[in-house]
């Protein structure tokens, strides 16, 4: 079981985002207010009060002060029971990592940070419109190590515009001098109505050739393997041991709680002749969140915004992107047991992504397959 707690507030919006943020001042300790009120009225939500993953994301949690922080922990651990090895994740940006707020993070629990670095280079952070700079990036590993935090993990952003092999080389070698045990390397991409999407309307900026894009896909693949880390997923490199637990979870359909705008829920749903699953979600606007927040959960009432049952057909397209995200995640015999009306069909799919050479025979992920990923799950959803 794991828990989710959405932060919208940032500094200011990424060109790249489409995640749900916001760069307005809101009334944080009404936010976390309201955060406490949906868990403590939500969290019978999960069967098990066992926690085994807590992630606090965003938006920027680094934002909020250690004090609403305790409070909110402390209805955290007023409605749940914290397993022996919970993995308790911060999001944090680099210019907010100071030793007396890391040492307070310790202090509630938090043993796994992860920072949102994206380069190396002041050029491409002026760029992607971030609030820090590279030097800051790397004083706030530094912080951070110096401090025994030992599970960290830094995000990149590769195929930037204007960016090259050697620039994004250059990051990679950084983040491998730190000797961290986890790194998230995503691809630049394109979302609708995001100012990056505006940019690239408008013929400011330039996306890099695929051909260069797939460069560095591979270059980033060869890079991390070489030096002990395991391609776990898609974006997701890390060394024996350190996989992110609570992102696992998400990728393997085990059952979480989401708290806070725009935060959604999954857990299957047991006793029925054939796999269903429950998705609720919050909508993608504090003030309104708040807003209902205040008036349901103040008078008992159900305080979901919205939910739906997910059919045996939408979870197994959902099984598909899922898995085929993950080095050896599809399996016959898992798909044999929990969705049989679409087995033959998924074998016959699965032959043809053999011969094309997406998968190899044991359904492990070719360097082909890492590379057209989409083109695999289009092959295989039905």
């Amino acid at each position: 079981m794991s828990l989710y707690v959405h932060f919208p507030f940032c500094h200011h919006k990424c060109i790249y985002c489409d995640f749900y943020s916001i760069a307005q001042s809101f009334d944080k300790n009404r936010y976390v207010n309201c955060l406490i009120q949906e868990l403590r009225q939500r969290h019978s939500f999960l069967d098990s009060p066992i926690l085994h993953s807590i992630y606090l994301g965003g938006g920027t949690p680094s934002l909020i002060s250690i004090d609403l922080l305790q409070r909110l922990f402390k209805a955290i651990e007023d409605s749940f029971v914290l397993s022996d090895h919970c993995e308790i994740t911060f999001e944090a940006n680099p210019e907010d990592i100071k030793p007396d707020y890391v040492k307070a993070l310790k202090d509630l629990g938090v043993n796994r940070v992860s920072l949102g670095v994206q380069s190396f280079h002041d050029s491409e952070l002026r760029l992607l419109n971030r609030s820090h700079t590279a030097g800051q990036a790397r004083k706030a590993i530094e912080t951070l190590k110096s401090l025994n935090i030992s599970n960290i993990s830094i995000d990149l952003i590769s195929n930037l515009p204007q960016s090259n092999i050697s620039l994004w080389q250059e990051s990679l070698d950084l983040f491998a001098s730190y000797d961290l045990p986890h790194i998230s390397c995503y691809t630049l991409m394109r979302e609708e109505g995001t100012m990056l999407d505006k940019l690239l309307k408008s013929k400011r900026l330039n996306l890099l050739s695929e051909e260069e894009c797939l460069r560095q896909f591979n270059f980033t693949m060869d890079f991390l393997e070489a030096r002990g880390y395991q391609h776990y997923e898609t974006s997701s490199y890390a060394k024996a041991g350190f996989g992110s637990k609570h992102n696992m979870a998400y990728w393997t359909f085990q059952d979480y709680l989401g708290i806070g705008a725009a935060a959604h829920s999954y857990k299957k749903l047991k006793n029925k002749p054939f796999p269903q699953a429950l998705r609720q979600w919050n909508e993608n606007d504090v003030a309104s969140y708040c807003q209902r927040i205040e008036n349901l959960c103040n008078e008992g009432q159900d305080c979901v915004f919205e939910k739906e049952v997910l059919s045996p057909q939408e979870m197994y397209n959902e099984y598909v992107m899922l898995a085929s995200r993950m080095p050896k995640g599809l399996n016959k015999d898992y798909v044999l047991e929990h969705f049989p009306e679409h087995f033959a069909y998924f074998s016959e799919q699965i032959a043809q992504a053999i011969q094309q050479n997406l998968l190899n025979a044991d359904l492990s992920l070719t360097r082909k397959g890492w590379q057209l990923q989409d083109n695999l799950i289009l092959l295989l959803a039905n």
